[in-house]
């Protein structure tokens, strides 16, 4: 939960937990719907619970023993009251309108369940709307995406049929300049038959500053000689995106839907 060595000290146990429980402040998530506060509000719960393990001498031996011989046993009833030493320290909201400051980089981490249920949420809203859009979305093989589909529009007696387009969407924990640069290349590989242009959704519980993803977005565009995806992020925490000037209507169409639908 924490991402911390076996072997960490208290004082880096709380820095740890410090970042990791702003993430979930509850000024953070006043936007979302009711079913992304309840899964922060338990994620939370579960820093604070090992929080508290891990600054108790006893507990933190227990802890170790148990998960060294087998799976950590169901913890009984807490304390009514734990010692201070183990209350964790007080968190502090940002200003109000401000991105959320992920701090600094954290070590590499494994996912949690909680974060897990998050984008297992998010991706469920984006393949909701998907299939509200007019038109056809069949879906691609396209690796390192979550969700790869062809968007076809509907098609019309008077009119010449359209190709389709190919939207790649990627959920991570941070939207900026390092995950740009990691989905690039696969999202450049992306070009299924039946797709005039590929559009990658980077979605993600916060972006870095406007002008820090558009200058990854041309670095990226100067090493590929001006090729490459078109790529909109967004903060699903309220389903805000940048767009960039030639993102495709459909798109557009599709993000308004999210936006429409996130009580």
């Amino acid at each position: 939960m924490l991402s911390v060595a076996h072997d960490a000290p208290p004082e880096e146990i709380k820095k740890a937990f410090r970042r990791e429980i702003a993430r979930y402040h509850p000024d953070k998530v006043q936007h979302l719907g009711p079913e992304f506060q309840d899964m922060a509000s338990g994620i939370a719960a579960d820093l604070t619970e090992a929080y508290r393990i891990l600054m108790d001498p006893a507990l933190r031996r227990k802890y170790d023993d148990d998960t060294q011989t087998g799976p950590p046993p169901v913890q009984g009833p807490r304390p009514q009251a734990p010692p201070r030493a183990t209350e964790p320290p007080p968190v502090t909201a940002p200003p109000p309108g401000s991105f959320a400051d992920p701090g600094p980089a954290p070590p590499p981490r494994r996912p949690t369940a909680g974060l897990d249920l998050i984008k297992r949420a998010a991706l469920s809203k984006v393949r909701d709307a998907i299939a509200d859009a007019p038109g056809t979305a069949e879906p691609v093989s396209a690796t390192g995406f979550d969700i790869a589909v062809v968007l076809k529009p509907k098609k019309s007696l008077f009119k010449k049929a359209e190709e389709g387009l190919c939207l790649a969407i990627r959920y991570v924990p941070f939207v900026d300049a390092a995950a740009i640069a990691d989905v690039w290349e696969p999202a450049s590989r992306c070009k299924p038959s039946g797709a005039s242009a590929c559009v990658v959704i980077l979605l993600g519980p916060g972006l870095a500053p406007a002008g820090e993803l558009a200058a990854a977005v041309k670095e990226q565009r100067q090493k590929g000689r001006a090729t490459g995806p078109v790529l909109v992020p967004v903060d699903v925490r309220d389903w805000e995106a940048l767009f960039p000037p030639e993102t495709p209507g459909a798109v557009r169409s599709l993000i308004q839907r999210l936006k429409d639908g996130k009580q």
